[in-house]
């Protein structure tokens, strides 16, 4: 099951979206997440959150529509992120993108990174996606699709990543070893239309990026 999560983070003009419903089995708003989705004409399934910055008119709009909605304390232990997240795992999902997952909030977008690495634990694939960046967890291997010129920054989670191997990026990597506290990784291009990058210890932070 694929599940697509709207979050109150960076949207722009939105062109990062891919906006085909049938892409996705289910689609879950946390809090103000409920905007955007209306912005791009996406009923959603379920919306979650203390709802201390979404519109009091647009989740009465979605009551009345009949769509389901938990409400929470604001004082909690888990962000609205967590939550949806939580939801979406419990919904048997396979596939997590969430929109809006980094933002202008350095501890929300920090914090979002380390729920991905929840989904990886539970062999879920995860990824956030905002106007200039898509960020993956990977601790085995991945292949990215995009342009040639197209710029993929690797860089260490929780500790030196051992025997990172690239192919068709720029500056190629044999069992290398990324070092926590280094910027080695950062700012390589894919030189095709495709990129493959294999971890053989440790977890990586894979982000394309775009200026």
């Amino acid at each position: 099951m694929k599940v697509l999560i709207f979050t109150n983070g960076e949207y722009g003009d939105y062109s990062f979206c891919r906006n085909d419903r049938q892409t996705y089995d289910y689609v879950i708003c946390a809090d103000r997440g409920m905007t955007h989705a209306k912005h791009l004409g996406m009923i959603p399934d379920l919306i979650v959150g203390d709802f201390d910055s979404g519109s009091y008119e647009e989740l009465e709009e979605y009551k009345r529509q009949g769509i389901q909605i938990e409400q929470f304390d604001p004082v909690k232990d888990e962000t609205d992120t967590e939550l949806a997240i939580k939801r979406a795992v419990e919904k048997g999902a396979s596939l997590i993108t969430v929109y809006g997952g980094i933002g202008s909030r350095l501890d929300h977008s920090l914090a979002n990174v380390h729920l991905l690495y929840g989904l990886l634990e539970l062999g879920i694939k995860g990824r956030l996606m905002n106007p200039n960046n898509t960020v993956y967890l990977v601790s085995k291997e991945i292949t990215l699709k995009g342009e040639k010129g197209d710029l993929v920054s690797l860089i260490p989670f929780a500790g030196n990543v051992k025997g990172v191997t690239t192919q068709y990026l720029g500056y190629p990597l044999h069992h290398a070893t990324l070092h926590i506290g280094t910027s080695l990784g950062v700012s390589n291009y894919m030189t095709d239309s495709l990129c493959k990058i294999s971890v053989e210890e440790g977890v990586l932070i894979v982000i394309c990026a775009r200026d």
